[in-house]
């Protein structure tokens, strides 16, 4: 299921964004905003109470006005303050149950966003980590292999932790291209993609198995199928653009972008929040 929604998601955003493949990052994420706009406004449309949202909205704004005319009446003021924290909560009470239906399918476009703006390819010269864990026994007791193709070198021998069950390898990057690392673990073989030319890029650098819904996180490779024990092969990009909140630039680019434009196009779908 994760894995037909990540192929549906990607398709529809690889065809949005085909058109504007020339263009800045700013500009591809505005594009990608159109629909997450949309997505929002007609989830409010459809799943809020607009009347009470705006009853509550005219309610906060005459205590707000009652607390500036009789500022100098304590009792009065007294009140109105009781009564507009009380509409306050009346008003985020109505929000909650659009922005709750909303934040999937926002959430699922904003990654997306970070796994087509988040990461840099490495550099030739560069250095990375691959990391496998594996499941069920200890990798120092499994059969493990690393297969580099030309134009990447292994630098290092597995590094086998027992407590994590994890197998990791230090990897440089020698040559621009993409390639596919071949990994091996007992009787199993699946792979890991590897991109070199210091560029921002569609990159993924967590590869998981279907079963586990953190795929949905990780949309540019098909996830590892279940039958193989290992749970997820890293290979640690580095990041393209600053972070912050565990979300990079461009996702807060593109945050911003579509709720600008929810604001802006609230009354063409008959809005209000």
């Amino acid at each position: 299921m994760w894995s037909a929604i990540n192929t549906a998601l990607t398709g529809c955003f690889d065809l949005l964004l085909w058109p504007f493949a020339w263009a800045p990052v700013w500009l591809q994420l505005a594009v990608m905003a159109v629909p997450a706009t949309a997505v929002m406004l007609v989830v409010f449309r459809f799943c809020s109470n607009q009347a009470a949202l705006e009853t509550a909205k005219d309610k906060i704004k005459a205590y707000l006005l009652e607390l500036w005319l009789y500022r100098d009446d304590l009792r009065v003021s007294l009140l109105a303050q009781g009564r507009l924290v009380l509409w306050n909560l009346r008003y985020l009470g109505h929000l909650l149950v659009p922005i709750t239906v909303a934040s999937v399918p926002i959430v699922l476009m904003l990654v997306q966003v970070e796994a087509r703006y988040r990461w840099r390819s490495l550099d030739p010269g560069e250095s990375v980590i691959l990391a496998v864990q594996v499941e069920g026994e200890r990798p120092s007791a499994l059969d493990v292999a690393l297969e580099v193709p030309e134009g990447l070198t292994r630098e290092t021998p597995a590094l086998r932790v027992d407590s994590r069950g994890e197998v990791s390898w230090r990897l440089r990057a020698d040559a621009p291209g993409a390639y596919q690392i071949g990994v091996r673990v007992g009787g199993s073989t699946l792979s890991k993609r590897a991109v070199v030319d210091g560029k921002a890029a569609r990159l993924s650098p967590e590869r998981r198995r279907a079963d586990d819904p953190r795929t949905l996180l990780y949309p540019l490779e098909r996830p590892i199928p279940v039958g193989i024990p290992v749970r997820v092969v890293t290979l640690a990009y580095p990041a393209a653009r600053g972070e912050f909140l565990e979300l990079s630039s461009a996702g807060w680019i593109f945050a911003g972008i579509s709720f600008v434009l929810a604001f802006v196009f609230r009354g063409t779908f008959g809005v209000t929040f």
